[in-house]
């Protein structure tokens, strides 16, 4: 009895549902005044647990291949470069434990062996499965409340609301995470875990993940960060020609696309002003909105035609519109190409072709890329050493505040993750990190299964979210328990 309560499976079946459930869900009494300290305590007092309890496991491990050894090497490698980086460093005061990001080398460590113990023996159950979407109902309550200036749990100050981000506090707050961009990366992955999980489930409780995934989308859209749905779309944007092509779940895609556009819809329609004081909200009603309502009913009725299609492959139609794809997207790189106009947005994506986008484009990513770039080139082997990018950088953002007020704010990260990688423990780290990745995700993707969807939906979404955003220990544990449980999916057939 007691053996099989402590089997290796259950153990690390435990600490995932912690994770996915309270981990992300606690705060502190001290709300956003305080949020990424105890939260980083919690994820390493967490994950010593978790980890002291797998060493007994140890002498039961899986058999492994060759191959399925590569993962565990590739994070091995890692870690030696970036405790390597470490040594080198001159910042010896913070790359142990870390600067604002709380990611020294010892939390990299930490993400390394949770990944490893995962692929070991993780498996997202039907109590994860549960545990994960009733986190992002959660989550989905407070964001709303938070984003109609209420203050569930007293998260904010008495003074501050989210609506006064960037005017009286510097950044933005929102749900349980704190961060804004974390947030995002966070509930990527949960919608589309969710969604792919409602895209393969036979029981009723299928529904329960539609209705949690939608509700994760929907805070995602509030968040108002563009990496999350970006990342969304080019997931089911790589994944839905693999899945026409096998046969894969495309009797429950239109149902998908119609809770993605029901949200999309409900968030376009919600017009809303803040002056400093008061948040003025209304219903905005126009032709995008018709045109919004149109394109989720169609994708409702579609979802009712593709029922009878379940489980039916079609090569020669997946072939036929990827190549419809690449010509759509000709079209548009053609048009922005050409493009100009005055739309911002537009004439930045145009210069972007053209080999000189302004700084300015993407929240100022562009700035902060060139700057990384420019560090990382200064020291390609070994970089600056975990988490010292902030002392490296020299960009400072300045912003005039409506009473007058400058605030300056310095940059603490690349806003890329792979970049971050690159300028923090150097190139040779970062590719040893890459090819972790890879070593996980083209196995899953060459033998895309039913068990595999929403696992490699999660991990591809972060990945892409990864693009645009930043790595912390109030999220990130999750993305690496995800990524071993997809390397362990993969020893199954």
């Amino acid at each position: 009895m007691i053996r099989n309560w402590w089997s290796p499976q259950k153990w690390a079946s435990l600490w995932l549902l912690f994770f996915t459930t309270v981990f992300i869900l606690w705060v502190p009494a001290t709300g956003y005044r305080s949020i990424v300290g105890p939260k980083h305590i919690l994820f390493l007092g967490a994950s010593g647990i978790f980890l002291l309890g797998c060493i007994p496991a140890l002498r039961r491990r899986p058999r492994l291949t060759k191959m399925e050894w590569l993962p565990f090497l590739f994070a091995g490698a890692f870690l030696v470069m970036a405790l390597l980086s470490a040594l080198n460093s001159q910042y010896t005061e913070l790359v142990w434990w870390g600067n604002r990001r709380n990611e020294g080398f010892l939390t990299l460590a930490v993400y390394m062996l949770l990944f490893c113990a995962m692929a070991l023996w993780g498996e997202m159950g039907k109590e994860q499965k549960i545990g994960l979407g009733i986190t992002g109902i959660v989550t989905f309550v407070i964001v709303c409340l938070q984003f109609f200036q209420l203050n569930p749990l007293h998260l904010f100050p008495e003074d501050l609301r989210f609506h006064d981000r960037s005017l009286k506090y510097s950044g933005e707050y929102m749900g349980t995470i704190g961060n804004a961009d974390l947030l995002s990366a966070f509930l990527t992955m949960a919608t589309l875990f969710l969604l792919g999980t409602y895209a393969v489930e036979k029981k009723r409780s299928r529904f329960f993940c539609l209705i949690a995934g939608g509700a994760s989308w929907m805070a995602l859209l509030c968040s108002e960060v563009t990496a999350g749905p970006v990342a969304i779309g080019l997931s089911f944007g790589l994944l839905f020609p693999l899945c026409l092509y096998k046969g894969i779940a495309i009797d429950r895609m239109g149902e998908i696309l119609g809770v993605l556009l029901l949200g999309v819809l409900g968030k376009s329609a919600l017009g809303y002003a803040y002056d400093g004081t008061v948040l003025t909200t209304w219903l905005r009603w126009g032709m995008v909105q018709w045109l919004l309502a149109i394109l989720t009913g169609l994708a409702f009725l579609a979802g009712i035609w593709l029922r009878p299609l379940k489980g039916k492959a079609f090569p020669k139609l997946t072939k036929i519109l990827l190549i419809i794809a690449l010509v759509a997207v000709l079209l548009v790189l053609a048009f922005l190409w050409f493009y100009s106009g005055e739309n911002t947005a537009l004439s930045g994506m145009s210069q972007l072709l053209h080999g000189n986008p302004p700084d300015t484009l993407g929240s100022s990513r562009i700035a902060i890329w060139k700057e990384a770039v420019k560090l990382g080139m200064e020291q390609p082997l070994l970089g600056g050493g975990p988490d010292t990018y902030q002392r490296r950088s020299e960009i400072i953002f300045t912003r005039e505040l409506p009473d007058g007020t400058v605030r300056r704010t310095s940059v603490d990260a690349a806003h890329n993750e792979y970049l971050n990688l690159w300028v923090n423990v150097g190139f040779p780290a970062m590719i040893f990190y890459l090819a972790l990745l890879g070593s996980v995700l083209l196995p899953a993707l060459k033998n895309l299964n039913e068990g595999r969807l929403a696992l490699l939906l999660a991990v591809l979404g972060y990945g892409f979210h990864a693009l645009f955003g930043i790595s912390q220990s109030v999220v990130s544990p999750v993305f690496y328990l995800l990524l071993g449980a997809l390397a362990c999916q993969n020893r199954r057939i």
